[in-house]
C-alpha cells in the first residue's frame, strides 16, 4: 500500500510538473509570437490609421485615475504623495487567440516592454531623479495584457506637485484648509491621437485606498476633472485630468509624538467615509 501511495504521489507531482511547464511553454510561445516574431516596437504609438485632422475617430482611449495613499503639504504648498496611477488602453498589436495558447487569456509582463502613453504632471514641483517622470519609466510593476488587446497598468509612483499654480498661496494657519490640484496628461499627443477619458468614469481623486497615516487627508473634492484646452499654437485639442480639492492636516509629529489637528475618531469617521465608494461625494465631514 506505501508502494502504491509513493506511485500516486509521484503520478501526481508528475502531472502537476507537465502542467506547470506547459503553461510556462505557452506564455514563452506567446511572448515570442507577439514581441519577438512581429518586432514590436514600444516606441510606436499604436494607432490602427493615422489621427483624423478634425475629430478622434482614430485616437486611442486612455482611461487614467489617480488613488491618493498618502500625502504631506509643506509651507511653501508644495504636496507630497504616494499614489497608484490608475491606467488602461488598447494595443491591438498585442492581442491574440487563446485557443492557440492553452487557453491563455492574460499574461503579465514587465511594462518596460510595452508602449506607454506619455503621462505627465503639468504642475509638478520636481523632474529630476525619483520624480514621477523619472519613475513613470522606471517602474518594476508589471502590467497585465488581455488578449484582446487591452492592457491595465497601475504602477505606484510618487509625485511633488505644485498647489493652485496659477497662484499665490495666502499666509494661513497650518491646520486650515488648503485648496491644492494635481493635473496629468500627455506631455506631447493632442485629443486627435490620444482621447484621455476617466478611469471608470470617476472624475476624482479615489480615497479608498489610503492610509489611516497619511498626515494630511482630502476634506473636498470638485469632480469633473476631465478638461479639454485649446492652445493659440494649435488647432487640436489638448486632454487633462484636473483633480481640484482641498486637503487639512490630520497631525503633525512633535518631539517624536502624533499631536492630532483633529481627533482620532473624527479621523476614523472620515475614512469611513472614504471607503463608502460615494462617487459624487464632494464634502467630507471631518468634525468641528
Amino acid at each position: 500500500k506505501m508502494a502504491a501511495g509513493m506511485r500516486s504521489g509521484f503520478v501526481l507531482l508528475l502531472a502537476l510538473g507537465i502542467s506547470c511547464a506547459t503553461n510556462e511553454n505557452e506564455v514563452s510561445s506567446l511572448i515570442d509570437d507577439l514581441f519577438d516574431d512581429t518586432d514590436y516596437k514600444k516606441d510606436v504609438i499604436p494607432m490602427i490609421k493615422p489621427a483624423d485632422k478634425t475629430t478622434n475617430v482614430n485616437a486611442i482611449n486612455i482611461a487614467v485615475g489617480l488613488s491618493m495613499i498618502s500625502m504631506d503639504l509643506d509651507p511653501a504648498g508644495v504636496l507630497s504623495a504616494t499614489t497608484w496611477l490608475r491606467s488602461s488602453w488598447s494595443d491591438f498589436r498585442l492581442q491574440w487567440d487563446p485557443e492557440q495558447y492553452g487557453g491563455l487569456d492574460n499574461i503579465k509582463i514587465p511594462s518596460s516592454k510595452i508602449w506607454k502613453p506619455d503621462l505627465s504632471i503639468y504642475n509638478a514641483a520636481d523632474f529630476g531623479s525619483g520624480s514621477f517622470d523619472d519613475r513613470y519609466y522606471l517602474v518594476h510593476a508589471n502590467a497585465i495584457v488581455y488578449s484582446t488587446g487591452k492592457v491595465l497598468w497601475i504602477p505606484p509612483l510618487p509625485m511633488k506637485v505644485n498647489c493652485n499654480n496659477d497662484h499665490v498661496l495666502p499666509s494661513t494657519d497650518k491646520n486650515d484648509p488648503q485648496g491644492c490640484n494635481i493635473k496629468i496628461g500627455s506631455w506631447t499627443y493632442d485629443g486627435f491621437h490620444l482621447n484621455l477619458t476617466a478611469y471608470d468614469d470617476e472624475e476624482y481623486l479615489e480615497l479608498g485606498d489610503m492610509s489611516n497615516n497619511s498626515p494630511y487627508v482630502v476634506t473636498s473634492q470638485e469632480g469633473d476633472a476631465l478638461q479639454t484646452t485649446y492652445y493659440p499654437c494649435c488647432k487640436e485639442p489638448y486632454l487633462s485630468m484636473n483633480y481640484r480639492f482641498t486637503v487639512q492636516r490630520a497631525f503633525a509629529i512633535q518631539d517624536g509624538e502624533k499631536v492630532f489637528n483633529k481627533s482620532p475618531e473624527d479621523l476614523e469617521k472620515l475614512f469611513e467615509q472614504y471607503q463608502t465608494k460615494e462617487k459624487m461625494k464632494r464634502e467630507y465631514n471631518v468634525g468641528e
